[in-house]
């Protein structure tokens, strides 16, 4: 059985895709005493796809502390990792420490369907560009199936499409396909990390269903 903590935009489609393979898929309720009382912590693997706010990482050892040993643990993490940010840091290193044969995808910008980079910008103006590092969404469930029907253990992946572009040319791009204003940039040097998926493409041999961001939305 598969338990995923966490059903929002990603959780509910791996859920969806999982059944579609003929795996038994239980989303977790915030509840944890229902959750152990119909033994959904019983699992064979544990995806955990909450964001990094509020009480995360008291969430997150909670939950581990109630799995048997021997559990597929995949942390969906996020690549502002590189950022620094606090809790995605303290997240990741939470669960290795707990867990250590974690695997823990840091995803990239979630994209795909309404998702349209550049559309909750419009009208705004950016410090400066950066690289987009976008992944979409079924590529997010593709890889996540993948690390389970795999077994892949102890392992940290990112989780970007293999052909991004700077955000200026993304959003610009998207503002005339789509018809919202454009973003205006005060800078265009790309700042921050341009993140790689080779790794990831050559730990599972995954070939992406979007490789090129341009190509999100049709």
């Amino acid at each position: 059985m598969i338990s995923i903590l966490g059903c929002g935009w990603i959780g509910k489609a791996l859920q969806v895709y999982m059944e579609a393979q003929g795996y038994t898929v239980q989303c977790l309720s915030r509840d944890m005493d229902v959750n152990q009382e119909q033994g959904w912590y019983n699992c064979d693997v544990l995806v955990i796809a909450i964001p990094p706010r509020g009480e995360y990482l008291a969430v997150l050892e909670e939950t581990l502390g109630l799995l048997a040993v021997g559990t597929q643990v995949v942390l969906l993490s996020s690549v502002s990792y590189y950022d620094g940010k606090a809790l995605v840091v303290e997240g990741e290193a939470l669960v290795r420490r707990l867990w250590s044969d974690a695997v823990v995808l840091r995803l990239g910008g979630l994209m795909g369907m309404d998702r349209i980079a550049g559309k909750y910008t419009a009208g705004k103006t950016l410090p400066h560009d950066s690289m987009s590092n976008y992944v979409h969404r079924e590529d997010v469930v593709g890889v996540i199936a993948a690390v389970i029907v795999q077994e892949v253990r102890a392992a940290v992946l990112d989780v970007v499409a293999p052909v991004q572009y700077p955000k200026s040319e993304i959003f610009a791009a998207n503002a005339e396909k789509f018809g919202f204003g454009q973003t205006v940039f005060d800078s265009l040097v790309c700042r921050g990390k341009e993140i790689s998926s080779g790794r990831l493409e050559e730990r599972l041999g995954y070939t992406f269903r979007y490789p090129d961001v341009d190509d999100f939305w049709g």
